[in-house]
Formats: structure tokens, sequence, C-alpha cells
């Protein structure tokens, strides 16, 4: 039996989605296979365990107040009370955090340094993949076609039209490091330019100006690792009346994540089809990443030519459904992260290297450094 512990909630903006994604996926897990044990994070940083934590109406109104806090020491799930108590050995962290900490690799690092493995990609990447404008850099010396924009921090003031308009309007603008549509717009002109900088800034404190498509289409490809080879999904079309897929398109549409309209498997020519599943599996490569990532594309219907979006390294829903003509359905997806998470945590080199230096160093006030030690 693997103690798996279910991380979720957090203090982004797409809170409510990550409780979604880690509820559904709480009801996909085999109970013969794994012990549950549900964290929410607050958004002060504490977790706790929530009862009945695979239902939704558990968290509607405030969390504050509600279930039994506790914290990792080591592997160890203890509870805090006056009397406090080991809840379990976690074998694996399955995270369902969208955005902010839960996604940025913060949480990452503090897993690593209690040396719990975990299903998503390692700090450096999820840190990276946060960051649109850092990503975009990173991506195109792959190889992967990106759309040119630029790069504002809050306080550059107004000094942004001339390179903005060196783009060429229309442009689209998006907080740096949110997800899930919030905060972007479309800017036909100065004016709506501006607006549309001040709503970005409300989400973030560094945004970026991209060149936008006006006849695309918005293709999804998921990846994951399984078994020394890099999976690739079937791709979706999400079908938007809007300028883009908005918050509302994605998850507002009767109740339901990615209710909205889709084509699935999207309608592609198969050389385009190629092409975005090729660049999905080369920068999954590159980036050494693990667990299921979701990486979203423009297609510009002039010529066909695919661009990278944005890299979802913790996707809603975990991206489950895009597998599922693959013949792996959530379950199965489950079973595939966590082994893989274990597998790379027990592959780990240690470090070897003792630099013997303390050795020569012995306590004391004279010739030594300011906190009082001595070379001898």
């Amino acid at each position: 039996m693997i103690n798996l512990a279910v991380i979720y909630g957090g203090e982004s903006c797409e809170r409510d989605i990550s409780i979604i994604t880690a509820v559904q996926i709480m009801g996909m897990i085999d109970r013969s296979k794994y012990a549950i044990y549900p964290v929410l994070l607050e958004a002060d940083g504490s977790m706790k365990m929530i009862d009945s934590a695979d239902r939704i109406s558990s968290y509607i109104g405030s969390t504050q107040g509600k279930g039994k806090q506790v914290h990792f020491e080591g592997k160890s799930l203890i509870r805090d009370k006056a009397i406090r108590r080991k809840v379990a050995d976690i074998d694996c962290a399955l995270l369902c955090t969208h955005g902010g900490k839960g996604e940025s690799g913060s949480l990452q690092g503090l897993l690593e340094m209690h040396n719990i493995p975990y299903t998503s990609p390692n700090v450096e990447v999820s840190a990276l993949c946060m960051n649109k404008a850092l990503s975009k850099g990173v991506f195109s010396a792959f190889g992967a076609e990106v759309l040119p924009c630029i790069l504002l921090n809050k306080d550059g003031g107004d000094n942004y039209f001339t390179s903005a308009y060196k783009l060429g309007y229309p442009l689209i603008v998006k907080p740096a490091r949110q997800g899930s549509s919030i905060g972007i717009s479309v800017a036909k002109d100065e004016q709506a330019l501006k607006e549309a900088v001040e709503v970005a800034f409300e989400f973030d404190s560094e945004i970026i100006i991209e060149k936008a498509l006006t006849d695309y289409k918005e293709i999804n490809c998921a990846c994951v690792y399984s078994s020394g080879e890099i999976l690739a999904s079937s791709l979706e079309r999400p079908v938007s009346w809007n300028e883009f897929l908005t918050f509302d398109d994605k998850y507002m549409a009767d109740g339901k994540i990615n209710a909205g309209e889709r084509e699935f498997p999207a309608k592609l020519p198969p050389e385009t089809a190629a092409a975005v599943r090729d660049q999905a599996v080369s920068i999954y490569k590159c980036l050494n990443m693990r667990g299921v990532v979701r990486m979203d594309f423009l297609i510009d219907n002039t010529d066909g030519k695919a661009y990278i979006n944005e890299v979802n390294t913790i996707p809603g829903s975990l991206a489950n459904y895009l597998f599922k003509d693959k013949g792996i359905d959530g379950g199965r997806l489950i079973d595939i992260v966590v082994s893989e998470a274990i597998a790379e945590y027990e592959g780990r080199v240690a470090p070897k290297f003792g630099s013997g230096v303390l050795a020569r160093y012995s306590d004391g006030g004279a010739n030594g450094c300011k906190s009082g030690c001595k070379r001898i």
C-alpha cells in the first residue's frame, strides 16, 4: 500500500480549480493500492486535513476553522495539537495545485527538503514554466516557435508604447505568472493597451505584451513520462466565441471543468498535428520533465505555423481526459505519475564529496573567523 498525500489549494487565483482537480483525482484513485491523505494548503502556508475531503461541498465558504492542522517532518505527516502524533509516513505527494506557490517551484522545494517524491516537474522547471516571459526565451533556444513579446515591470513607467507599436496591433497583454486566462486582455489601439496593462498589473508585478494572432486556433497537447519514454496525448482544440479562451470558457460552463465546446481529437492536417506533438515532446525532453504536463499551442491559420503559448506543469484535472483514447484512464495515469515520481527519487545520485574542511578548524578567537573559529 502506497501512502499518497494529495496536496491542493494554496493562495493562487486558481485555488477553487485546484480543489475541483483534487476531488476529481481522489475519485479516480484505486483505494486498494493507495492510502490517501488529502492535504489542503491555506493561503497563509499552513496545511490541514479536511473531513469529507472528496466532496466539493466541504469547501464552499471559508475553510478557516475547519479540519486538523498538519505539517511535514521529514517524510512524516504530523498532526498539530496539544499531543502531536504521526499520521503517516508519506511515500509520494500527488500535486493538484494550480498556480501560485503550489506550481511555481515553492511547494516542490519544500517537498525536496523533506525527501518526499512528488508528481510534477522539479523546482527549476516549475519556476521557469510559471513565468511566461522567461520560458519563451528558453523554448526559443530549444528551437520551438514563440510569438514576439516584451516584458514590463510594475515600476517601469509608461515607456512601453514605442516597443509595443513595433510589435504591431493587435496585442495581447498577460500577467507573467498567472494561469487560467486570469488578467488577460486584447488591445487593438494605444488606449486599449494602456487599460489592458493596468488590468494585468492587478494580478502580477510582471506582465508581457505579445503579438496577437487574429486568425488562429488553440491546440492542447499533454505529455507524461512512462517506462523510459515520453507519451504524447491526442490533440484537443478548445472552442471559444471570445478572442481568446477565457476563465469562464474553461470553468464556468455548467459547473464542469473543460465543459466548454471542444474538438477531440482536433481536426488538423497531419503535418501540423505532427509538428505540435514533436514540439511538445521536445520541450518535455529538453527540460527533463516528469508528471503530466499540458502544453498549449496557437496555430496560425494563415501559414499553419504552430507557436508554443504556455506550459502548464500541473494542468487542470491533470489533463487525464486527453489520454483516454490512448487506453489510459485516470486511474492508470495516476499509477504512472506516482510510480515514476518514486522511481526518479530512488534513482537520484547522492552527493559523495567530503571536503574535510571542518577538521582543519577549531573553536577559538585568534586568527579565526568572526564567530570565533580559528585554523589549526
